[in-house]
């Protein structure tokens, strides 16, 4: 048997029912990331132009910086019209982006007085989007690059190389029942060339030994697959797990596929136990009377209560699921399970299935059924 079980730390949270849960959260309909290079011609105030001559004029190196004014990024949407490339909803969008730098030069590594000043970057760039109606447009310029071309000067004019970096979402409030995993943006759909390369958004670094918590404080692993004798009664009223009206109990043999999988890496979330019993034709073992009647069934949990350690090597775990009988309709069941890891040769599982019609019962221990495999380790607290 191959199972994912491994003994990890954290804290238990008792108690921790598990079920299905609805939240409210923005739902991205498309997500790119764009890159766009503007050589922008700035204008030298002229008290500025002035130092800068004086300085050359004595033989100094002239050399300038650009940096980008703090909070100055902006991205608004100028409209969108519908484009036909066999995506409903898919519009050409045109975003306008604004950022403000600052422009600095120096005489030798000193700042010329009159020479710090502020210019505005502005430019208008078409996106294809999936953008349906209802959807809002989330703009955001991530990175700003600027640098000042001294060799292009001219005059009183020079030239700024500056390189921003969009991210560009279609978003929407909506209602989820997720499971869920980091996505990123996709590759857009070019509708001219690009000159630079802008690097690719990151996320922080997660701690995934001791965030998320795990939910339980012991996990196990039980399988067998072959011949099996089990109790089954028949036509059952259930009453606290006893049958308090009893119609037929045999004690049938046939095929019995069992695995179950409890609190896989601590998380209760990962569980599972899923039970197919096919009834053997004819009396087992020959010789004795058999039971026309057919007891094959399937049973499948659905949901999971905290499993509780039992010693130091066995769990008790309680819960609900579906009991289907090959004569009659599926019903809702609860379930006990008892795993004990004692090796060599103890392993042991029962599993007792209470439906309103009948009451299941499958005992495995490995000396009698030698394929049984059960696997249970404590979740360790730190």
């Amino acid at each position: 048997m191959s199972r994912n079980i491994k003994t990890i730390r954290g804290q238990q949270v008792d108690p921790n029912p598990v079920g299905p849960e609805c939240i409210s959260v923005t739902k991205i309909y498309d997500w790119v990331t764009l890159t766009n290079r503007e050589r922008t011609n700035v204008t030298i105030p002229p008290e500025c132009l002035e130092q800068i001559e004086a300085c050359r004029a004595e033989g100094n190196v002239i050399t300038a910086t650009c940096s980008e004014v703090l909070d100055s990024r902006s991205c608004d949407l100028v409209g969108a019209v519908p484009t036909d490339i066999g995506v409903p909803g898919a519009q050409i969008v045109t975003l306008a982006f604004q950022v403000q730098v600052r422009v600095e030069f120096l005489c030798n590594g000193v700042p010329l007085p009159g020479c710090n000043f502020v210019s505005s970057v502005n430019y208008v760039e078409d996106v294809i989007l999936c953008f349906p109606e209802g959807t809002e447009i989330n703009c955001q310029i991530y990175q700003v690059q600027c640098n000042v071309l001294l060799n292009q000067m001219l005059g009183n004019i020079v030239v700024l190389d500056v390189v921003l970096c969009p991210s560009v979402r279609v978003e929407a409030d909506v209602a989820l029942e997720v499971q869920a995993r980091f996505c990123g943006p996709r590759e857009i759909i070019p509708i001219e060339s690009q000159e630079a390369d802008c690097p690719y958004p990151t996320y922080p670094p997660q701690c995934p030994t001791f965030f998320p918590a795990p939910t339980t404080t012991v996990q196990g692993a039980a399988e067998y697959t072959g011949t099996a004798t089990i109790s089954y009664i028949e036509g059952a009223e259930a009453v606290g797990g006893v049958a308090a009206r009893q119609v037929f109990t045999t004690t049938p043999t046939g095929e019995l596929n069992f695995t179950a999988l409890i609190g896989d890496e601590c998380r209760l979330s990962e569980s599972s136990i899923l039970v197919e019993f096919l009834d053997t034709p004819g009396p087992t073992p020959t010789g004795t009377i058999d039971d026309e009647r057919d007891q094959s069934f399937r049973f499948r949990a659905t949901d999971f209560n905290q499993p509780t350690p039992v010693g130091t090597n066995g769990l008790s775990i309680t819960g609900n699921g579906t009991f289907s009988p090959s004569r009659g309709t599926t019903e809702n069941a609860t379930f006990t399970l008892r795993m004990t890891d004692s090796d060599p040769n103890g392993d042991s599982v029962t599993l007792t299935i209470t439906s309103p019609t009948a009451i299941v019962t499958i005992a495995l221990n490995e000396a009698t059924y030698l394929d049984l495999e059960v696997e249970v380790e404590p979740c360790n607290n730190f």
